[in-house]
């Protein structure tokens, strides 16, 4: 094995451990730590066995390897934009509820406050 194989397989696992132990929610946990090891798994395949990545990527119609990554990272890549976008509408919206639920709070308090003041 090669310094570099060494290195970029060191790095696939020190990602795939940081992002399945710091994920938020418990929702899905189990999905995430399935995709994260299926993606540790074909990268360090990838990096072991790179002619086996040209040769998926030729069953697909693609020319190499490294063109099929390409597509596949800007896939990945709108994938996580788009999931960003959403959980961030997400917690936009929450954040008005929130708001809301406060500003009606903050009126029958006040509203119930005037009313003893009213009373003789």
């Amino acid at each position: 094995m090669q310094l570099i194989q060494f290195l970029l397989i060191a790095g696939v696992l020190i990602a795939v451990v940081l992002a399945v132990r710091f994920l938020p929610g418990d929702r899905s946990l189990a999905i995430k730590r399935i995709v994260a090891i299926v993606f540790a798994v074909s990268a360090v395949l990838a990096i072991l066995f790179p002619q086996a990545l040209t040769r998926v990527a030729s069953f697909f119609g693609v020319g190499r390897g490294t063109d099929l990554l390409l597509y596949v990272f800007v896939l990945m890549t709108l994938w996580f934009a788009v999931a960003t976008i959403r959980a961030k509408a997400r917690s936009d919206a929450r954040v008005t509820d929130l708001a809301r639920a406060v500003a009606l709070m903050e009126a029958r308090a006040e509203d119930s406050a005037g009313r003893r003041d009213a009373q003789p």
